[in-house]
Formats: C-alpha cells, structure tokens, sequence
C-alpha cells in the first residue's frame, strides 16, 4: 500500500508541467497561489496531528528553506512556460549532481569516484538538451532558470542534511510553504497580474486549486508520511519516477515529441544520478546495519530527507 502511494506521488507531481501549461497566469501568480491555497489544509493536517510548540531558533533553516522554495517554485514554473516541459524536468533533475559537488565543500562530506562519474556524466547529459533546445528555438531564459530551480532544491536538501534537531514533518512542510508565501507576496503585489486570476475559466480555476490542494497539501502529506514506513533508498528509487511521468505527460498531453539527444541526455542525467543515489544508499544502509551489530555501539543514528 504504501508503494502505491508514493507512485500516486509521483504520478501528481510528474503531472505539475502539464497543469501550469494549462493555467494562463504567470509564473510568478502560479507559485503564489500554490502556497497560499495549500497552506489551510496543511494548518489543518498540522492541528490533526497536534504536533508539539516548536521554539522559534529550530525553525531557522526551515524559514531558509522557504525562501528558496518559493524561488524554486518560481523558476521552475518560468521553466515550463518558456521551454519544454520534457527538458524543464531533465534540467530540474540534475539537483542530485549539484548536491554531489557541492557537500565536500559545504558539508565536508567525502567524494567518490562513482560520484565524480555520475557528475561529469550529468553535465554531458545537459549539454545534449540545452544544445538541441537551442537549436529548436528556444531561448535561453527557461532553460536557465530551470537550471536554478534545480540548484536551489540542492540547496534545500543541503539545509536538510546539516539540520541537528528536526521539527515534525508537518511544522516544517507548514513552515516552509508559509515562507514561501510572505517572501513572494511583494513580488506579487509589485507585479500586479495576481488580479487576473479573477478572469479564469472553470477549467484554468480548478486547475489552480488542484495545483494548491493535490499537487501540494495533499502529496506532501502523503510522501512524509511515508518515511516512517519506508526506507530511504526505496524513496530514492521511486522518486525517479517523477520525471519519468512528467515526460510521459508533456508527450501525451502536450504534444511534445522528443528529440533523440533529449532522449539519450535524458537517459545520461536520470540514469547517472538514480545509479548514484541507490549506490549512495545502499552503502549508507549497509554501514548503518553494521554500526546497530556493534556491541560497543549504544545508540544508532538515522539519516532523514525531503522533497520540497
């Protein structure tokens, strides 16, 4: 059961290019509205589960990692709009890459070689899509800023490894989201097309609540919970399920066909990083498994993430 569920997950977010293509508002609207309509039913989920007072100094990072989730959201929203969903969701996906280069330097975390490879193999990957993206006429703005979406969700989960002492799942999914309303807020109110959403159709109107409410408030509800019954790599390896959906949609959908170097970077970058990440924590698993054997060991230690 919770297998199914994390595929639902992933089947929800992998549908996100294809629901804001559907939506005539800008991105910086969309990202706005995300939060701001998911944020009730979360305080709600928040109440239901009656997690504990937090103080003030344990939600420092997580205030900082909802700054960047608005801008990711943002970026990744213009992404969509301004090149193809298809490469939009390879780019966004090179975030494990960045991660990889950037922990030995921040978190003094050790580098491998498979790392190195995944590394130089991913930027390959990158070079073929944003190459034939070009070449078909697009410009570079979305791919960039698809780019950065992907970096600052690596810095997300960068915060996320260096936090000490953690809140409940749901104080900091509220807290993050929150965050990310108030810093896109004056944005929002400076860029003055949010009233445009009162010249919506039904269709685009539901859309932008199923864009709050299930693509938010719903799936991250259900992906937290299910670290209490899951292991990480089975996280890990399912969670590559997203870009393949998103793919599968833009073709179905969209129309988009694609290009056989935005198929074979496609392969290079999802590929490279899923061997990774599994290598990555079937390692992790092993060392924790012979760390909780020790009898000189009192205490084991456990490794939470998120997607945000």
């Amino acid at each position: 059961m919770n297998r199914i569920k994390l595929v639902l997950v992933m089947i929800i977010w992998g549908s996100l290019g294809v629901f804001t293509r559907s939506i005539p508002l800008s991105a910086l609207s969309l990202a706005f509205l995300r939060a701001l309509i998911a944020l009730p039913v979360l305080f709600v989920v928040m109440k239901m589960k009656k997690s504990d007072q937090v103080k003030w100094p344990l939600l420092k990072p997580y205030l900082i990692s909802g700054v960047l989730l608005g801008f990711g959201w943002l970026t990744l929203f213009y992404g969509f709009k301004h090149t193809s969903i298809s490469s939009a969701v390879m780019i966004y996906n090179m975030c494990p890459a960045y991660v990889m280069i950037a922990a030995p330097l921040l978190l003094k975390e050790t580098i491998s070689k498979i790392q190195i490879a995944v590394i130089f193999i991913s930027f390959l990957g990158l070079c073929l899509i944003v190459g034939d993206n070009l070449s078909e006429g697009y410009g570079y703005m979305g791919l960039a800023l698809s780019a950065i979406s992907g970096m600052l969700y690596a810095t997300i989960v960068l915060i996320n490894r260096s936090i000490k002492v953690r809140v409940d799942n749901q104080t900091a999914t509220f807290v993050q989201i929150f965050t990310a309303m108030i810093v896109l807020l004056p944005f929002v109110l400076l860029d003055g097309n949010i009233l445009s959403v009162v010249d919506l159709d039904a269709k685009a109107v539901t859309y932008t609540i199923l864009l709050g409410i299930l693509h938010t408030s719903v799936a991250y509800t259900l992906f937290f919970s299910l670290y209490t019954h899951m292991k990480s790599v089975e996280i890990v390896s399912y969670s590559y399920l997203e870009p393949l959906f998103g793919i599968l949609f833009s073709v179905i959908f969209v129309g988009e066909t694609l290009t056989l170097p935005q198929i074979m970077g496609g392969i290079l970058i999802l590929g490279s990083t899923y061997i990774g990440e599994i290598l990555k924590d079937g390692r992790f698993l092993k060392n924790k498994s012979t760390i909780n054997r020790s009898p000189n060991k009192k205490k084991s230690f456990d490794v939470s993430s998120s997607k945000d």
